[in-house]
């Protein structure tokens, strides 16, 4: 049995750790190498079903778990298409493999060797001949290349190298701030992804000639954040922000920063209709601009929970309807919930989930859902919901 087999066979196999422990049984077969292809394959198969697929190579766990997902690197590549594109930090290759079918031509640049002979395959076995691979370091290609480009696509890494994680700009690598001038010298349009735990306002001063930023959840969990740096627009006082929700039906909300900064949500007590908004508009903080544009009324200017009389639909949150509110109180709340089991969120509550499920002495799970909130002019209350 060789390794590739070896593979094939164990693919569900219970217990990894028992078949490194059998080596010996496989001469053959390069055991540690066909455990961890396994174990990243399980972990792709979710994640880029598109991959899933035992005669492609990957690399160790932090970098499968790193890539974007199959969701994400389709809906990047649905934004732009051309000629010519180069993706300057290619990594596992997912991005790049997505972007190849929007271009003609693709540069892949990835300055680890391993990387780049891993996707050098990956992209051979997959048919996505328009990609040539380059063995370089971002700063180094974008100075040699004769090159000019529709479009740049740039994911520093964000760990340093002691693999602790880096929250700033200037501390990724390569340094896409330091690269800003070289770059504009070879195409008009760059697009930057982040992760969602990079603060917009900072990256956005250090950024310059951003016309739009994506903010990308999927099932409603913030994924990354992207900047469009395009030389060649006009002068924006503030770029345009788009929150995408990929979930079982796609949502997209667009506002600018400028606009959030004019605008103001009136306030209320909770109607019959409770909204809380997706994590991509809550990451992007543009919670005025929201609840105008739905109609909704907002529980406090700090409680970013909304409410309405009539039901709004087709909306980037969750949607609930209010049974009740009422006072921070066990004895109150347990008489809306009478198998003692809730689904539990605080929103501008000085309690924690964990403390106000011991307060209500309650279980977690059930039909019913309770928000901790503050309400202005009333203080912190109890909305008792069902899900919509």
């Amino acid at each position: 049995m060789n390794t590739a087999s070896f593979i094939l066979q164990h693919i569900e196999a219970a217990d990894l750790h028992r078949l490194l422990l059998s080596a010996q049984r496989y001469p053959d077969v390069d055991v540690p190498y066909a455990v961890a292809q396994i174990e990243a394959l399980r972990k792709v198969k979710d994640k880029i079903p598109l991959w899933y697929n035992t005669q492609l190579r990957f690399p160790p766990g932090l970098s499968v778990e790193q890539s974007s997902s199959e969701r994400t690197a389709r809906f990047k590549a649905s934004l732009f298409s051309g000629a010519r594109i180069a993706d300057l930090t290619g990594g596992m290759g997912i991005d790049s493999y997505f972007w190849a079918n929007s271009f003609q031509h693709l540069d892949y640049v990835e300055q680890s060797a391993e990387l780049c002979a891993l996707a050098n395959h990956n992209f051979g076995v997959l048919g996505a001949h328009n990609i040539a691979v380059h063995h370089a370091d971002a700063a180094d290609f974008v100075a040699r290349t004769p090159q000019n480009y529709d479009l740049i696509y740039m994911d520093p890494a964000r760990r340093d190298q002691h693999k602790n994680r880096v929250f700033l700009l200037t501390d990724c690598t390569p340094d896409i701030v330091a690269l800003q001038e070289p770059l504009s010298r070879i195409s008009d349009k760059i697009l930057v992804k982040t992760s969602p735990m990079m603060d917009i306002a900072l990256a956005l001063k250090q950024l310059r000639s951003v016309t739009k930023v994506w903010v990308v959840s999927v099932n409603n969990e913030c994924k990354e954040v992207l900047y469009l740096l395009d030389n060649n627009a006009a002068p924006v006082i503030s770029p345009e922000v788009i929150c995408v929700e990929l979930g079982k039906t796609d949502l997209v909300f667009r506002t600018t920063f400028a606009q959030e900064q004019t605008t103001h949500t009136p306030l209320s007590a909770p109607l019959q209709y409770l909204y809380e908004p997706n994590a991509s508009v809550m990451k992007a903080g543009v919670f005025h601009s929201f609840g105008t544009h739905y109609g909704l009324l907002k529980l406090d200017t700090h409680t970013h929970v909304y409410t309405s009389e009539q039901p709004v639909l087709d909306l980037p949150a969750r949607r609930f309807r209010v049974i009740a509110t009422v006072k921070y109180d066990a004895r109150a709340v347990q008489t809306y919930i009478p198998e003692g089991k809730a689904n539990i969120a605080v929103r501008n509550f000085p309690d924690s989930v964990d403390n106000m499920r011991k307060k209500l002495k309650l279980k977690d799970g059930g039909d019913v859902y309770l928000f901790g909130v503050t309400v202005a002019e009333v203080g912190k209350v109890v909305v008792v919901c069902e899900r919509l």
